[in-house]
């Protein structure tokens, strides 16, 4: 499979960000999820937020929404336009490079961006995240649980290359996932879920996401769970 560079990326992502938001539908169940987290665990407090990598918005317009002073990352310049006319403060840059001044947030959220990196870029990105947080800030995220990269490649019709058809380079179990965090990050919680968006779903959908979250709970893990992951700045 060929190696996705970064202009590739960003032209996929530009795509579907641009010209094809409704395929970040199926995210809100997971994004919501995340942010009840950071509800659960600030209440009602005044919070400095950050999503690295911005979809269709959701989780932005939701954050804002709460009062929460809210920031966006993402490489693509159509998508931070289109989101800063919603009152979004959003900035064009990558997550080994980011924009922002030591200690600016309480929170940055990283949901399924993590595996679209080499491993070089990786570290570089947890590196800057770690700087960018306060002291006993918080990243909350999700990566793709043990994906089969193979499974979810396809061939190119101009250039015949084979590449993932959204980019990953990456596949994680838990403790892959373990082994890639800095020392500097303290492990609050991380377990595999199976995010559902029960809405978009007909009966028999709904019927098979049942028997998989069913089996999920008793031990029976599958490719289509994320790990999710809360992590906090060492003091």
């Amino acid at each position: 499979m060929k190696e996705v560079t970064r202009v590739t990326q960003d032209k996929i992502w530009d795509y579907f960000q641009t010209q094809n938001p409704e395929i970040f539908s199926g995210s809100s169940s997971r994004l919501d999820y995340l942010f009840r987290k950071i509800l659960t665990l600030h209440g009602e407090n005044k919070l400095r937020v950050l999503n690295i990598g911005i979809g269709n918005g959701w989780l932005e317009k939701r954050c804002s929404a709460q009062g929460w002073e809210t920031y966006a990352l993402d490489p693509s310049e159509a998508a931070i336009v289109l989101l800063e006319k919603k009152g979004i403060n959003g900035k064009v840059g990558y997550i080994e490079d980011m924009p922002y001044s030591d200690g600016f947030f309480d929170v940055v959220f990283c949901s399924e961006v993590i595996e679209h990196l080499s491993d070089a870029q990786i570290r570089q990105g947890l590196q800057e995240i770690e700087r960018v947080l306060k002291n006993n800030g918080i990243l909350i995220g999700t990566v793709p649980f043990n994906e089969n990269l193979i499974d979810n490649q396809v061939k190119c019709p101009d250039c015949g290359h084979l590449f993932h058809k959204w980019g990953h380079q990456q596949s994680f179990t838990i403790d892959r996932f373990k082994s890639i965090l800095s020392g500097s990050f303290k492990i609050e919680q991380i377990k595999t879920i199976f995010f559902v968006q029960w809405s978009s779903l007909n009966w028999k959908g709904i019927i098979s996401s049942l028997i998989i979250k069913c089996l999920s709970s008793i031990g029976f893990k599958s490719s289509n769970e994320n790990i999710f992951f809360i992590l906090r700045k060492s003091l």
